[in-house]
């Protein structure tokens, strides 16, 4: 292993509820309940510009609308948040085991620049990645692999070479696709999904990354 890339939602933290609410509340602004069955089929996972359009079934937005109400959604995402960020357990030890082991680190997001800032700043984690990587820098959302072969490709490693960490099964085909060795953090899906949707294996935060298991990933690739 020479890198290891990381969703942010559900992976650098455990945002999910909090996105939960915001979409409930948002939902509820414009006058639409949000029910769980309906939070599962129409927004876990989903990019922005499809959850939208769930919602605003009655017209055609335009790029600039999307963009505009997206970006009033997570604004209030932030604001709901803002009192409980904390990261995933674990996650500032195992991001030193990979910096003491020369491992490269990156960030892949779908979430919007401002989420991604508003996280990395408000938990002082910046100086931790080499590359970040948020929706706009891409063309193609997850599950797509753009991003992901982007990161590598900015880090200057092959896909054997990676290990990528996601929480949904839309990021796990992501990454699956892009070649990388995938684990799954169970902090959105249960473990049989995400084996199911093709992780490697599955772990509930960092701390379950001891230092004999960090010794036997850094020793592992996916083969060629």
């Amino acid at each position: 292993m020479k890198a290891a890339i990381f969703d942010m939602d559900g992976v650098i933290v455990d945002t999910n509820p909090h996105h939960r609410l915001a979409w409930r509340q948002y939902f509820e602004r414009y006058g639409k309940p949000l029910s769980d069955a309906d939070f599962v089929q129409y927004v876990s996972g989903k990019h922005n510009s499809q959850i939208l359009t769930h919602l605003f079934t009655d017209r055609t937005l335009s790029d600039a609308e999307s963009r505009q109400l997206a970006a009033e959604k997570e604004a209030l995402f932030r604001e709901l948040y803002q009192p409980d960020i904390a990261p995933v357990a674990g996650l500032i030890d195992f991001l030193q085991s990979l910096r003491n082991a020369g491992i490269l680190t990156a960030v892949g997001t779908s979430a919007p620049l401002e989420n991604l800032d508003f996280v990395m700043d408000a938990l002082a984690l910046r100086s931790w990645f080499t590359v970040l990587l948020d929706e706009s820098k891409v063309s193609r959302p997850k599950p797509d692999p753009e991003i992901y072969q982007k990161a590598m490709q900015l880090l200057g490693v092959e896909p054997h070479e990676s290990i990528i960490f996601e929480d949904s099964t839309t990021g796990i085909r992501a990454a699956k696709a892009a070649g990388a060795y995938v684990i799954g953090l169970a902090t959105t899906d249960s473990v049989e999904e995400l084996l199911r949707m093709g992780a490697n294996e599955v772990i509930r935060d960092f701390t379950e990354l001891t230092p004999d298991r960090f010794q036997e990933l850094v020793s592992r690739s996916v083969p060629v």
